[in-house]
């Protein structure tokens, strides 16, 4: 079974991306590539971290409902 991407891999691919395309040796096609699929990695850790903001809100409602 195939492991699902961590916020870290996203963050890992991102980097990757970056550093290829500043190293300036890719023809258009494949840039443009590496450039979709570091967006691709971008949207992918932005929802994780937006279901992380939502988890952390959830908790402190919580935490904030126990309050006298």
């Amino acid at each position: 079974m195939a492991k699902i991407p961590s916020i870290e891999d996203h963050f890992t691919v991102i980097e990757q991306v970056i550093e290829t395309l500043e190293g300036g040796e890719l023809g258009l096609e494949e840039a443009l590539a590496r450039y979709e699929a570091g967006l691709k990695a971008v949207r992918l850790a932005k929802a994780q971290l937006d279901k992380y903001a939502a988890r952390l809100e959830d908790l402190r409602s919580i935490g904030d409902s126990d309050k006298p």
